[in-house]
């Protein structure tokens, strides 16, 4: 229950700075529809777990870490599909790869697939039952081991430090 109320507070918090206005009524305003907003993602978020604020501080500086690496990657990517685009001949082999992955909860693995979806080039398609590799068609699949390695390396580590 803790974890819930702090997520609202937090949304609640977010709800101000996007609306421009910090008051404390635009604040009960905004905790009020994030608690609304989360309440079907309880499963995911794991309200029952205790929560320790100084456990959610200390990922701060990896989830920052994280969003850095992200943009780093989105502009990398848009760069190689610009180039595989603007070529004369387009000589590229999509496929669908399977990574494995080594984040077990819901957070990770969203935080994964929604990371691979949103970089140029890749989309995941779907996990498997075991929850253990993740099916991402690539635009590209002619090195499909450096793809799965690239996400591993690239992505997941920041995935795990952030949100596991």
């Amino acid at each position: 229950m803790k974890r819930y109320i702090a997520y609202s507070a937090l949304l609640g918090l977010v709800w101000c700075f996007v609306h421009g206005t910090i008051s404390v009524n635009n604040f009960l305003l905004g905790a009020i529809i994030a608690s609304l907003i989360i309440r079907p993602f309880r499963s995911m978020l794991n309200f029952d777990m205790e929560f320790h604020a100084g456990n959610a501080l200390k990922k701060i500086p990896a989830q920052l870490t994280y969003l850095f690496v992200l943009i780093k990657e989105i502009i990398k990517a848009n760069i190689i599909v610009a180039k595989i685009v603007l070529q004369p001949k387009i000589n590229i082999k999509p496929g669908i790869i399977a990574v494995p992955i080594r984040t077990k909860t819901d957070l990770g693995i969203t935080a994964i697939a929604n990371t691979i979806t949103l970089t140029p080039g890749t989309l995941t398609i779907d996990v498997s039952d075991d929850k253990s590799i993740l099916y991402v068609h690539t635009i590209d699949a002619t090195d499909p081991e450096g793809v799965a390695r690239s996400i591993k390396d690239d992505l997941e580590k920041y995935v795990l430090e952030a949100f596991e």
